[in-house]
């Protein structure tokens, strides 16, 4: 059962997002994503040991805030060492589908996100990670940053390296809730100042 845990692990986690590096395509990429998302449904649906009605546990307002707040500034500096010709560019040259985008991310993108790399991560994969919570911490950074390789430029993997930890933390002493908001308001930030067009 280990061995089986461990290949399937490797699966999605690794073997996945090297693939998809070689298939840059946006469609192959959502429907990848959302194959992995209905199968780790699946799996937790199967788990007697895992309880989704802790995923309504409610969001840490206080907690949201001072994330916003870190986000804001770290997402301002980014963009100014990085290109300062990139502020606001999506909302002022596109408004339309900024506002679809602001719409769209949080309930397309960052839940099934969240559920694969915090929720089904850290259940389905619980007896084969160290006990050590640092450890768990770098390895789910590491494996949340590595998938965004499928994007095939640096600054996606920075920025999600910096995050992650945050995320990760938001899930196991807040609430799921309050991890997909912080990732939500995160991502629409990055789109709005212009850090976007690292992840499309």
């Amino acid at each position: 059962m280990a061995s089986s845990i461990k290949i399937e692990f490797f699966f999605i986690f690794l073997f996945l997002p090297i693939m998809l590096f070689f298939i840059p395509n946006t469609k192959v990429i959502f429907t990848t994503l959302y194959t992995v998302f209905f199968f780790s449904l699946w799996k937790l649906k199967k788990d007697n040991t895992f309880n989704f009605s802790g995923l309504k546990n409610k969001p840490d307002w206080n907690f949201i805030l001072l994330c916003f707040l870190i986000f804001f500034f770290l997402s301002f500096f980014y963009t100014f060492l990085v290109d300062k010709n990139l502020f606001f560019i999506f909302p002022r040259e596109q408004p339309e589908i900024w506002l679809l985008v602001i719409i769209l991310y949080p309930f397309f993108s960052v839940l099934p996100q969240e559920f694969i790399y915090r929720v089904f991560f850290l259940q389905r994969y619980k007896e084969i990670l160290s006990k050590n919570l640092f450890i768990k911490y770098l390895v789910n950074s590491f494996i949340f940053s590595f998938a965004h390789i499928v994007f095939q430029n640096y600054h996606a993997i920075i920025i999600t390296a910096l995050v992650s930890p945050i995320f990760y933390y938001s899930y196991e002493r807040r609430s799921f809730l309050t991890c997909i908001l912080i990732h939500s308001i995160g991502g629409l930030i990055i789109f709005t100042f212009g850090l976007g067009k690292f992840f499309i």
